[in-house]
């Protein structure tokens, strides 16, 4: 997994937001595929995500990329992360053209989003994310939605399935449960009962509008759960970091364990001119191995695949932690009935 930080910088303020920290130059198109060649140089199949910040601040330096991808033909998978307001016609075509697949961070109905997703003027962010999902709706162009659960959101998170099937184009919704880096240190994690209940309803959502509209909209934990009961060995599968394979990489080049570690000397792993340093790629997987050893010791390891580190790590209160794990089981549940 290589993570490109296109830019720290973003056209929104959102109160949770874990990038807010970051480097807010502009990555240069020599450092974003320095990056890329190092990746490539392991001669195994990798994902390039482009992230931020908002990374269509500096498409020049994306394009760059997937041109590059797509000319020299390295084995990698192009994903992009954005918040969708500064999707264009002509963006969208060539994202879809050159096989990117899309992301919109999206986390619930209008009033509900507009809690937590701002613009910088303090206003609610959900008109201009709007926007970008319906360029790519008359582009005929899906996507994928990422919701981040807090407290403030968790009691309607069942509104996302809704607004997914409105919407029309949204083929995927991930839940990604708060982190404690950057500005989400000033918001709480849903309690272990509400995510439960949560995703219950979700589930429970989904079926209706299955039966309703004869499509289902995938749930990225259920997707998940499912590739686990075919193949137990991928624990910690989704953890690149503990396995040695993750490069977060920002603006200035600097390689990172994880997207929500950036700017931690602890999480350093080198530079994208200099490589990776092997001992510290090491000692990363050790300390995040032994960190999560506790996952290890649940009944639901196997189906669950473990937890993320970088959510345990942002947090004092380790009880916040219990969060992710209910809305694990209820994704295996879901698929052992």
């Amino acid at each position: 997994m290589l993570v490109l930080s296109l830019t720290g910088q973003c056209n929104f303020a959102c109160r949770y937001c874990y990038a807010a920290e970051h480097e807010r130059s502009m990555m240069s198109p020599e450092t974003a595929l320095a990056a890329v060649k190092l990746a490539a140089d392991g001669g195994e199949r990798f994902v390039i995500q482009f992230s931020g910040g908002e990374p269509l601040l500096n498409f020049d330096c994306l394009k760059a990329v997937v041109d590059y991808v797509h000319q020299e033909k390295p084995p990698a998978v192009l994903q992009l992360q954005t918040n969708g307001s500064l999707l264009t016609d002509k963006i969208a075509k060539y994202l879809y053209k050159n096989k990117v697949a899309i992301g919109v961070s999206l986390d619930g109905r209008p009033a509900v989003n507009d809690k937590l997703r701002l613009k910088k003027n303090g206003y609610g962010a959900t008109g201009e994310i709007l926007k970008g999902i319906e360029v790519l709706r008359r582009n005929n162009i899906a996507c994928g939605v990422t919701c981040v659960v807090t407290s403030e959101n968790v009691d309607t998170l069942e509104g996302i399935v809704d607004f997914a099937y409105f919407l029309g184009n949204i083929r995927k919704i991930g839940f990604d449960i708060l982190r404690g880096q950057g500005r989400g240190r000033n918001l709480q994690p849903p309690t272990p009962a509400a995510m439960q209940q949560a995703m219950q309803r979700v589930f429970a959502r989904c079926d209706e509008l299955a039966k309703l509209t004869g499509m289902r909209i995938a749930i990225a934990q259920q997707e998940r759960a499912q590739l686990l009961c075919k193949d137990c060995s991928l624990t910690f599968g989704h953890c690149y970091a503990m396995n040695g394979e993750a490069a977060f990489v920002d603006a200035k080049g600097d390689i990172y364990a994880c997207s929500s570690l950036v700017g931690n000397a602890d999480f350093y792993l080198g530079n994208v001119y200099n490589g990776l340093e092997p001992a510290l790629v090491e000692k990363t997987k050790q300390v995040i191995a032994e960190s999560m050893d506790f996952c290890r010791q649940c009944g639901d390891f196997k189906l669950c695949g473990g937890g993320c580190f970088a959510r345990w790590y942002g947090f004092e209160d380790k009880s916040a932690y219990g969060a992710e794990c209910s809305m694990k089981r209820e994704a295996i549940k879901r698929i052992q009935k």
